[in-house]
């Protein structure tokens, strides 16, 4: 089975990217950046902990245009890790950024395409 190549948006909060694209109407996140912004290790065991509908593999372009291998969170994903995994106030504020700012930009893109 071939993974889907993507290339996403890129979404920056305190200077740290956020990759981001759309599968089915749905939004996702790249894992490696979650943990820069969370500051925290979500590692596999803890991806694991999520249903398999909130995780994934595919090829994600990185910013030299190459794509690798990566593990990406759906925003249901990410709701649960915040909200269960990876506790700290802040964690409201990015989750307020997520659903405002980077889950509207998405949809403003494909509004755009479309």
């Amino acid at each position: 089975m071939t993974l889907p190549e993507i290339t996403p948006q890129v979404f920056r909060r305190h200077r740290r990217p956020l990759r981001a694209f759309l599968i089915d109407h749905e939004a996702w996140f790249s894992a490696r950046d979650l943990r820069r912004l969370l500051n925290t290790d979500i590692n596999d065991r803890l991806i694991g902990r999520l249903c398999p509908d909130q995780h994934r593999r595919v090829l994600l372009k990185n910013g030299s245009s190459l794509f690798n291998e990566e593990t990406v969170i759906s925003e249901s994903g990410l709701h649960a890790l915040l909200w269960m995994y990876c506790y700290h106030p802040e964690n409201r504020l990015l989750r307020r950024w997520v659903s405002q700012e980077v889950v509207r930009g998405l949809w403003g893109q494909t509004a755009l395409a479309g």
